[in-house]
């Protein structure tokens, strides 16, 4: 197959986890795809302020609209469907694209007037798609309520790239009280994510009086009141704040979480990669139940849920789980580390690979 991959995110040298799942496609496709070819038009990195976003997207949206045009291909594969949605719309008056799209949270619940209007601009070509890929059956059903012309039959779950090999570090068996309790964050900084909720939870531990520290990771428009908040809260010796890290470095940092903290307030989290990275790595996750995390956390079980938005509930279910005993703490890693198996990424990728045959050899 020759596929042209379309993303306004992918990750950079400088911001190396945004867009990885876009990234961990890509790399799925060219290691199944012999014989074919794989092109990228993509824009690496987050750009902050208006006029590197500005040319950002002149730069993107004219490498797409020359591709599209006095190119072939056999797939269009479309990820964050808004913001590519123009050029794809302007070509299509010309010429019929074999465009898959894959949805994320943004695309299909917006929160500003620009993606709403690129929402429904989106609304006119998704019908006609070949196929509509979601990244949990949780998000599947959020499309078919938000794109009505849709059908349920053309819409395709696939766990964003799944859980990269590397993050399968093996099974915890150290539950020793004899150190600090360490709490994870592994997301965004921006509105929503629940970095403030974090903090609040970290510091109402050590009020407690448990021995608690926590490890942050990832930036975004909020990194700036983040730093803040863990001044105003005197979190500084307790909270650390690594920035933007590397994805391979991710594993090991996961190996050093008692718990991931996923405390996210979004409908719009279609799935939550990063906590089931972290029960790759045998670490249970304590997530808001909502959105993607939802479908996969089981509480009590593998993890726990809390409501949206409420620390003190959040302080609850991390209480719930110090009270465990080590037996009861291993049964709940092992059972977030068997939930991880599922999301493998070579069984995510070859899922995803075999439709893609089979649409564009005419078998569905």
């Amino acid at each position: 197959m020759k596929i042209l991959v379309v993303s306004n995110m992918y990750p950079s040298d400088k911001d190396p986890v945004y867009g990885t799942f876009v990234r961990s496609f890509v790399e799925g496709v060219i290691d199944r795809n012999i014989g074919g070819k794989c092109e990228l038009v993509a824009i690496r990195g987050k750009r902050f302020g208006v006029t590197a976003k500005i040319l950002a997207y002149i730069e993107f949206y004219s490498k797409l609209t020359w591709q599209l045009l006095f190119n072939e291909y056999d797939l269009v594969y479309v990820h964050t469907v808004t913001f590519p949605i123009l050029p794809i719309r302007f070509v299509s008056l010309f010429r019929r694209l074999p465009l898959v799209f894959n949805v994320h949270g943004d695309d299909v619940l917006p929160g500003t007037r620009l993606k709403k209007w690129l929402k429904n601009q989106a609304a006119k070509i998704l019908p006609k798609a070949k196929l509509v890929v979601a990244p949990s059956a949780y998000f599947r059903n959020v499309v078919l309520r938000e794109f009505p012309g849709v059908r349920r039959e053309n819409v395709f779950v696939s766990p964003s790239g799944g859980v990269d090999e590397c993050f399968f570090v093996g099974k915890r068996d150290d539950f020793s009280d004899n150190r600090p309790f360490v709490s994870g964050f592994v997301s965004r900084i921006d509105q929503g994510k629940g970095w403030d909720l974090f903090v609040k939870a970290v510091s109402k531990l050590r009020e407690e009086g448990v021995d608690c520290r926590g490890v942050m990771v990832g930036r975004g428009a909020e990194s700036d009141k983040l730093q803040s908040l863990i001044r105003e809260l005197g979190m500084e010796s307790h909270i650390s704040y690594l920035g933007a890290v590397e994805h391979e470095r991710l594993p090991e940092i996961y190996g050093s979480f008692d718990l991931l903290i996923f405390p996210t307030e979004r409908e719009a989290e279609s799935l939550g990669l990063v906590g089931l990275e972290a029960m790759a790595a045998g670490v249970p996750v304590i997530a808001g139940n909502i959105g993607g995390p939802s479908s996969y956390v089981r509480d009590g079980e593998n993890g726990y849920l809390f409501t949206p938005g409420d620390y003190k509930e959040l302080v609850s279910k991390v209480n719930a789980y110090l009270a465990l005993d080590n037996g009861s703490k291993k049964s709940i890693s092992s059972a977030a580390y068997q939930t991880a198996c599922s999301y493998q990424k070579s069984k995510v990728n070859d899922q995803l690979y075999d439709k893609l045959l089979a649409i564009t050899s005419g078998n569905e």
